[in-house]
Parts: C-alpha cells; structure tokens; sequence
C-alpha cells in the first residue's frame, strides 16, 4: 500500500505503487480493502462511531461475502454471483491510478458500479445479519433512509397509486 508520509522514500517508488494499483483493481484487493476500511479507527471516527461489532472479524466477512456470491449466483446462473444485492447488476472494482482512498463523489476513485459493503439498518452497526453487499451507487442512494422509512415511503407510494 502506498505510504502517506510524503517524506516516506518508498511513497516516490513508482513500482510499488503500480503494484498496489494493480491489487486495488483484482477482486480479492479491492474486497480486501474495502473490509479493511471497516476496521480502520480513522473511518470508525469520520461515520460517527459505526464501528465493527465485537462479533465479526475480517474472515467473517469474507465468508459473508463468499455467502452473498452463491446467493446471488443460485438467483441468476447466468451470472458469476458478483452482482449487487439491491439492482441486481454486476459489480465492478476499479480505482483510478493514484486516487485510491479519496471517497466517493468525484472527489476520488467512485465507479458508482464498484462493490461496496452496506448496513441494512444504518442505526445497527456492521453485524453479520445487518450486512448488504451492493454496488456504490445503491449504497449512495440508500444513505441513512431506514427500514421504518421504507415502510413509509411504500405505503405512501400506494396511497398515491389509489388517488
């Protein structure tokens, strides 16, 4: 991984930066990476506290993850499981050559079709039963809307459908 330290020798050597820019773009890096991210007190301080459970560690969601492709891969055969949770469509795992790590919104390496983790009830944190493997986009899309919303949002949806 590149070195933030910009006085860091090994921050300037270009081929460990490709290195890691190549394992950011397979599968396994970006995965790895993105779970990694979960653990980091550093993002756990910038999400208000939605830290990790005590109860799951990265082999867990792994297995989850592994869980998730065969799901998805019984529901369309088709497909190689790596599809997301909520629109149903392919996964990517792409980073742009030195903006790895800057966030979503054009402000670094957002393909809204890359794989992200989310919290299906954002008031619970990352637990094994509250944990939604989905494309950038859906993730985005869903922010801090909670199941209870949903609900709501439904009801009113056929409500508006009867008028």
């Amino acid at each position: 991984m590149a070195y933030k330290d910009p006085n860091d020798p090994r921050k300037t050597d270009v081929k460990r930066l490709l290195t890691d820019y190549k394992y950011a773009n397979t599968e396994r890096g970006f995965v790895a990476l993105a779970i990694s991210r979960r653990f980091l007190p550093s993002v756990v301080a910038s999400r208000g506290g939605h830290v990790v459970h005590e109860s799951i560690d990265k082999k867990e969601f792994w297995r989850l993850y592994m869980n998730h492709i065969i799901i998805m891969k019984e529901k369309f055969p088709e497909s190689d499981g790596r599809l997301c949770r909520y629109c149903e469509k392919p996964f990517t795992f792409v980073t742009k050559l030195g903006t790895r790590g800057t966030g979503y919104h054009g402000r670094g390496t957002q393909n809204y079709a890359n794989f992200s983790i989310d919290r299906w009830d954002p008031k619970i944190t990352y637990q094994t039963n509250n944990i939604i493997f989905c494309c950038g986009g859906c993730n985005d899309r869903k922010k801090n809307s909670t199941p209870k919303d949903w609900e709501n949002f439904t009801r009113v949806g056929k409500e508006r459908i009867k008028l």
